[in-house]
C-alpha cells in the first residue's frame, strides 16, 4: 500500500514538473547567448586576417608621416 502511494505522489510530481515551463525560457535565451558567441568567433576568425592587414598598413603610414613631419620641423 506504501509503495502504490509513493508511485503516485511520484507520478503526480513528475506531472507537475512536466508541466512547468518557467525553465524553458531560461535555456532558450542560453541557446541564444552561445550562439551570438558563436557567431562573434566565427567573424573574428573571418575577418581577423583583413584587420591584421589594416592595422599593419595604418601603423606603418603614421610612422612614415611622423618621419615626414620630423624631418619637416627640423
Amino acid at each position: 500500500m506504501e509503495l502504490k502511494n509513493l508511485a503516485a505522489k511520484l507520478g503526480v510530481l513528475v506531472t507537475r514538473y512536466a508541466a512547468d515551463l518557467r525553465g524553458v525560457s531560461t535555456v532558450e535565451y542560453a541557446l541564444i547567448v552561445v550562439a551570438i558567441i558563436g557567431i562573434v568567433g566565427a567573424a573574428a576568425g573571418i575577418l581577423g586576417g583583413a584587420f591584421d592587414s589594416l592595422f599593419d598598413d595604418l601603423s606603418t603610414r603614421m610612422t612614415a608621416g611622423a618621419a615626414s613631419v620630423a624631418a619637416t620641423a627640423t
